[in-house]
This record gives structure tokens, sequence and C-alpha cells, in this order.
């Protein structure tokens, strides 16, 4: 197994990688559900913890092999087998998720090291290689994740009053391998493809929280709710999810940095927070269609609901605020400063709900997005209009991200 050209033209996921990100986002759709059902019963604090630990794991299994694939995809058949194993624990891992939301690790620690010994095998073909440039990173990284298998089967005898603190200690340790293995992108990979891999699971994962929100309406219309607050949080539901596919896909720089070592961990790691604050979109709307269907069965109160869609928005805006001003190119105060901005609105939208009503507050949120596209539609046209009158130049500064991606 040797590390791809990074150079090469058209480079493009594979089916096979579709159908593994298709795998994991089946373990996301079990966390957000989750993660619903936890706040709808009032188990608000373990409900965001077990959420946040699930998804740390399922995101970090998927994060190390799509890094992974980005240089060595050779999609021969050992390396295919190895995916296949992946996919498998991916699936248990989302089985076990019920499990995990209640500090019982022994379904999610099994599936997880089973997706890591995979990892660790199509590194041993890299070893095997011999490729004097990847020698020593191939070496650490089996070493050091087989050590952190270790050390999660050993996780499963900790006391359940430490299992989260424990947790936390032993998962920073495993973020921190690829850091003290050696790894840096500049080595190898392929810019393009790292992206669209992130592109892609975030349209994944976005996806999912329309389904969420269609399911939930669905089963309200047949309990026979009102249509018009469902109307107004469907419309407000979805403005939120196509502005925040615009928001990420069109107002970037759209390249994953190759400058340093720290910009290429800050913008790989802290796609966690985008990953799960889209999730958690879903299951707010999910949870908001159930307090509107009956109140009286859900514990939160209408602030509380209205809270899940405006924290993760504002999460959402937070994250891409500081991967914009801290790991791409192209740095504008102002970009930074309305998403900041948004973030609070979106806070002020959810405390207010008692007063707007939740499918209002989630509207009012919607709405706050869709001004933020409208602010940066029309700067793309502007810039496009100030361009010099060149094909070529137009083309650079055309408002259409693919336009700007290829």
């Amino acid at each position: 197994m040797v590390a791809r050209e990074h150079s090469e033209t058209h480079r493009q996921a594979s089916w096979l990688e579709l159908l593994f990100d298709l795998s994991f986002v089946v373990a996301v759709a079990q966390a957000a559900l989750e993660l619903e059902h936890a706040l709808a019963e009032g188990h608000t604090g373990a409900g965001i913890v077990g959420y946040l630990v699930v998804f740390a794991a399922i995101w970090w299994a998927w994060m190390a092999f799509t890094w992974f694939a980005n240089v060595f995809d050779t999609d021969d058949v050992p390396y295919r087998l190895l995916m296949i194993v992946m996919i498998a624990g991916s699936l248990g891992l989302a089985a076990g998720v019920p499990q995990i939301a209640e500090l019982d690790f022994r379904v999610g620690v099994v599936s997880y090291v089973v997706m890591r010994l995979a990892y660790v095998g199509q590194w041993a073909r890299v070893l095997r290689a011999g490729d004097p440039m990847w020698h020593s990173i191939a070496s650490r990284m089996i070493v050091l994740t087989t050590l952190n298998q270790v050390g999660w089967v050993l996780f499963l005898w900790v006391p359940l009053e430490w299992r989260l603190p424990v947790f936390v200690a032993w998962f920073a340790v495993d973020l921190a391998t690829p850091y003290v293995s050696g790894w840096d992108a500049r080595m190898g990979g392929h810019r393009h493809h790292i992206v669209e891999r992130y592109g892609l699971f975030t349209i994944i994962v976005l996806g999912e929280s329309i389904a969420a929100a269609t399911i939930a309406v669905a089963e309200a219309l047949r309990a026979g709710v009102a249509a018009l607050p469902l109307l107004e949080l469907a419309g407000g539901g979805l403005i939120i999810v196509c502005s925040s596919w615009w928001i990420y896909f069109d107002f970037s720089t759209g390249e994953a940095p190759a400058r340093d070592r720290r910009s290429q961990f800050l913008w790989g790691y802290v796609h966690y927070f985008v990953f799960a604050a889209i999730a958690a979109i879903g299951a707010g709307l999910a949870l908001c269609v159930a307090w509107i269907t009956d109140a009286a069965r859900v514990a939160l109160p209408a602030t509380g609901v209205a809270l899940v869609i405006g924290v993760a928005v504002a999460v959402f805006l937070l994250t891409i605020a500081l991967i914009e001003s801290t790991a791409e190119d192209g740095f504008e105060l102002r970009k930074v400063l309305i998403k900041l901005g948004g973030s609070l609105f979106a806070i002020g939208a959810a405390v207010a709900a008692p007063l707007a009503t939740v499918p209002g507050s989630v509207l009012l949120n919607g709405l706050m997005l869709a001004a933020i596209v409208a602010y940066g539609v029309h700067e793309q046209h502007r810039l496009y209009r100030g361009a010099p009158d060149t094909p070529g130049a137009r083309r650079s500064r055309a408002p259409n991200a693919t336009l700007r991606r290829q």
C-alpha cells in the first residue's frame, strides 16, 4: 500500500467511501434520537453528556479513517475488506447508542475496538509497503492506536461514578495519537478529496436532520395536531437546514488548510461541533413537534425546547466563524462578527419562546440564518460585478462555491 499522488486530477470520493459515510450516519441518527428522548423525559444534563460522548466516538472513528483514506486509498481487496469490518463496527456502535447514553459502554467499546483494529490493519499494510517517508509514522500509529484499544477494553472495568471523567481523559489521549505520531497532511493527500469527504458527510447529516423532522411532523399530523403551528415549525426548520447548507458550502474558502499543522488539526477536529450541531438541530425539531403535539409529555418548558434549536444554531455559527478566522485563508472580520451576532440572536429567539411560541422561535432562527445567507449572496455579487471584465477573473469570483472549489 503506497500513498496516492496528491496532485492527481478529478480525485473524488469512491462508492465504498460513500457507503462508509452512510453507515456512520446510522449511528448519528441513533445518537440524535436518544438526545430527543432524554430531553423530552427531562434528563437534560445526562442527555446532552450522553449525546456528546456518543457523537465523539462516532466522529473520531469516521474522521481518523477519512484522513487515512485521503492518502492511502488503494481500493484493492484487502483495503475493501478492512473497510467492511469498519462498517460492521459502526453499525454495532449505532446499536449500542442507547446503552452508551446511560454510560453502559460494553457494546460501544467492542464495536469501537473492532473499527480501530481494522484501522491498525490498514496502517500495518502501509508499514509493510516500506515507504521510508511513512515508516516512522505508521509504526507510531500502530503502537499507539493498539495501546489505546487496550485502554478502552480496560475502561469497561472502571466504576460507574468514574466513567465519565476517565472517558474524557482517555479520549483526549486517543485524539492526540495522530499529532504525537507526526501526522502532517503536507506529506501527502489530496485537498479537494478531503474537503469533499467532509462536505459529503455534512450533507448526509443535514439529510438525517430533515428526515427526523419530517417523520415527527408526519406523526403529529396523524395525531390530529393543528396544521398552522406545524406549518410554521416545518417552514422554520427547512429554512434553518437549507441556510446552514448555504452558509457551510458557499461562504467559506472551501479548502482544507495545508500551511501548518495547527491549522490542519483545527480544521479537521472542530468539524466535530459542525456535525454535532447539525444533528442536534434535527433532534430539536423533532422535540418541538412532540411539544406541539402534547406539551404535557415533554418535561422541558417552552424556553427549554426552543433552546435546543437555538443552542445548536449558535454552536454551528460559532464553529464556522472559528474555522474561517483561524484555519482558512481569506479571513474577513465582518463575516465573523455577523456569525457571532447570529449566535446571540439564536439564543435570544429561544429565550423569547414563551412570547413568540416554540414554532415562532424556530422561524425566527430560520429567518436570521436566511438574512446571513442574503448578506453573503449580496457580497458575492458585489465582488463579481467589481471583478475585471475577463472570463477568467469572472469565473474566479463568481458567486458559486462549485466554481471556487475547482
